[in-house]
């Protein structure tokens, strides 16, 4: 067995994993988008200007499944699949971060946007 081949399995599994992880990014943003304005149907100013960048990092985690699936059953060599699994994985984690951290952020604190918490 050569040693490319030994890496085969656990790189299709990892790049499955990290599909699953993808689509379970893609549920909680999806629930947290439907929830808007719950439980009074109020829309506050973030609400409404969060919603775009929301959806289009959405449709974005719905890519990265796809890539995912498609890296982890392409008939492509080990060491390409695991160079885009790894650049996949760095990029998922940064739209992760701009989807949970940098859109509050930059609409709550820069913006100073009401989000409805408050007395």
């Amino acid at each position: 067995m050569t040693r490319s081949r030994s890496w085969r399995a656990p790189l299709t599994a990892a790049c499955v994993v990290c599909a699953v992880a993808a689509l379970g990014l893609v549920s909680v943003a999806s629930a947290d988008l439907y929830l808007t304005g719950f439980p009074d149907s109020h829309f506050t100013d973030y609400d409404k200007a969060a919603d775009t960048p929301k959806r289009i990092l959405i449709w974005v985690e719905v890519a990265f499944v796809l890539a995912f699936l498609t890296l982890a059953f392409a008939p492509i060599g080990t060491r390409a699949r695991a160079i885009g699994s790894l650049a996949a994985v760095v990029a998922l984690a940064l739209v992760a971060l701009v989807q949970w951290i940098g859109i509050p952020w930059y609409f709550i604190t820069h913006l100073g946007l009401d989000n409805g918490i408050g007395g």
